[in-house]
């Protein structure tokens, strides 16, 4: 067994190395820095810069940016084409990188908790599924992004973030989706819309956001505006957060996804069974049912619709869905096959919908697609993350203000996806991280000897 001298001579030696490598680190950046000025290769210059500072601040900076982006991830495409590499996936990787890197180097990487490592296990699960799908090209497509979205989730609850670190994620949360929200009302009031249906997203240069995505990116920043709005003192604290929340639901209202309305109304249930009916809820309540009043008819058609059609033909690709659980339910059809698998019984529902169309149902997606053993492994992991408040709530006796708003937001994912091919999507793995965070940082903090308080801050 080592020694504690030699555990202390150890590290005394790595500590001199890296002493030593720093200076030619500075060399080597400086170098590579003039090369790319001389060069005039701005775009690699500025990932370089941005680089540098995601190691220096990793949750801040990376994974803060990559959180603040996310409402701009369609429009916000690196060069002239409509679609290839996001600026949202550059920071993405940035933090990834910086949070592996810091982590090593500062010791402040520890053991995934339990609900990252059911979740791994449905990342491994999933890929063993490319082994059998009816087209495994299908499957390699979505690989990048199922193993992106994994590997950030697991390194960032698995990093030992502080509360000082973490207090930054929440401000450029609601920056962001406030800032994406007043571009998508501007735009919808202009006259701008969605192709030709007269829904509110964003555009910019040709590239256009699908409303829907756009509802599910705004669920977080509205529950922390809610949870900000709980929270305040101050009567410019309140009005602001106020007026933010409701520029943040008229933009999912306007958007007209019925999906997103409903996934808002179980965000504010959430709040109430958590917080009661106090009059901050109540205001929020009632400042969003006075957008609605103002919403156009447009609006209002679209939910008769859903009513009158059965959700635009997905009750219809549902009922023919149903039929590929009986035979795909115990390993699946394969990552991302679901769309192939669909082609066999296309013909099923009341009314034909087409070749080839998604599930829109996360619920229905998964079991066909990963089979008993990756739904099994889905609902592990959701039940894990929901447990962990609980625990916290046991152990506090009251959860964070904080916590509720990100609780809320997952649970209106969880409804959303009842309408959409939710699990895939960045918005989905960033609101169960932070979650995941949240608990963390207010166990660390009752650890410290501060008893969380239901009356904190979104920024602590």
């Amino acid at each position: 067994m080592r020694t504690a001298l030699q555990l202390d001579s150890g590290w005394s030696g790595r500590h001199r190395q890296l002493r030593l490598a720093g200076p030619l680190v500075v060399i080597g950046c400086a170098v590579v820095l003039g090369n790319l000025v001389a060069k005039e290769h701005w775009l690699y210059l500025g990932i370089l810069v941005a680089a540098v500072v995601a190691i220096r601040w990793p949750i801040e900076i990376a994974l803060g940016f990559y959180a603040f982006l996310l409402p701009f991830d369609s429009i916000a495409v690196l060069g002239d084409s409509k679609s290839g590499t996001t600026l949202n996936w550059v920071f993405g990787a940035l933090a990834a990188m910086a949070l592996l890197a810091t982590g090593v180097v500062r010791q402040r990487l520890e053991l995934p908790p339990k609900p990252a490592r059911i979740f791994a296990f449905l990342l491994l699960w999933s890929l063993v599924t490319i082994t059998w799908a009816l087209q495994p090209q299908a499957a390699i497509v979505e690989l990048p992004t199922v193993i992106a979205l994994v590997v950030l989730y697991v390194l960032a609850v698995s990093w030992r973030v502080t509360k000082k670190q973490f207090d930054v994620l929440p401000r450029l949360i609601v920056a962001g989706g406030c800032i994406a929200s007043l571009f998508v009302i501007y735009l919808f009031t202009t006259g701008v819309g969605y192709y030709n249906m007269h829904r509110a997203t964003l555009i910019l240069a040709g590239r256009e956001t699908n409303p829907n995505y756009l509802g599910s990116v705004l669920f977080l920043p509205l529950a922390l505006c809610i949870s900000g709005l709980v929270a305040a003192r101050g009567w410019w604290q309140k009005i602001l957060f106020v007026s933010i929340a409701t520029a943040i639901g008229s933009a999912v209202f306007f958007s007209m996804s019925r999906a997103a309305l409903l996934a808002v109304v179980v965000m504010l249930v959430v709040f109430s069974l958590r917080l009661g009916l106090n009059r901050r809820i109540v205001t929020v309540v009632a400042a969003l049912s006075l957008a609605i009043t103002a919403m156009p008819s447009n609006f209002f058609s679209r939910i008769q619709e859903a009513i009158a059609t059965g959700g635009a033909g997905r009750l219809d690709i549902w009922r023919a869905g149903l039929f590929l659980l009986t035979k795909y339910w115990l390993t699946g059809a394969g990552l991302g096959n679901f769309s192939i698998a669909y082609n066999s019984v296309a013909g099923r529902g009341e009314i034909f919908q087409g070749f080839g169309r998604g599930s829109h149902n996360m619920y229905l997606n998964v079991p066909v697609e990963l089979g008993i053993v990756g739904s099994l492994l889905l609902l592990a992991g959701l039940v894990a993350h929901l447990r962990a408040v609980k625990r916290l709530r046991s152990v506090a006796g009251k959860v964070p203000i904080q916590v509720v708003g990100f609780e809320s937001a997952c649970w209106a994912t969880l409804a959303y996806g009842f309408f959409g091919d939710a699990l895939w999507t960045k918005p989905f793995w960033l609101n169960w991280m932070l979650l995941l965070m949240a608990v963390r940082v207010a166990e660390e903090t009752l650890k410290a000897g501060c008893v969380p308080s239901q009356s904190e801050s979104i920024s602590g």
